[in-house]
């Protein structure tokens, strides 16, 4: 019984450490709304850089002018979390996406 016991804790705890460890989300709340996105030249060519090296590494260039930005949104929030962006990045990113989004 006592090891019947034992033998239960390892396999308790091993299923335990070898579950996925859950990342901090990027929620939609972490892209910025159209009105707090930068305007700056500066950051919006940073973001066309990232665009165009991380984005299309695993699909081709999205024509990112058909859609409005709020409707970009949800999208780049999942984008980004795939991507590994950090928060500069995703303030870069989102400034080029506003500046080239339909109005």
């Amino acid at each position: 019984m006592k090891n019947l016991f034992i033998v239960l804790t390892i396999i308790v705890l091993m299923a335990i450490a070898c579950t996925p460890k859950a990342s901090p989300a990027v929620t939609e709340a972490t892209i910025p709304t159209s009105k707090s996105v930068s305007k700056e030249t500066k950051t919006i060519e940073a973001g066309h850089t990232i665009f165009t090296t991380q984005c299309t590494r695993c699909h081709k260039e999205k024509p990112i002018q058909k859609w409005t930005y709020e409707k970009l949104r949800p999208t780049l929030a999942i984008m980004v979390r795939k991507a590994k962006l950090d928060n500069p990045e995703i303030g870069q990113l989102t400034a080029y996406v506003y500046a080239n989004s339909k109005k």
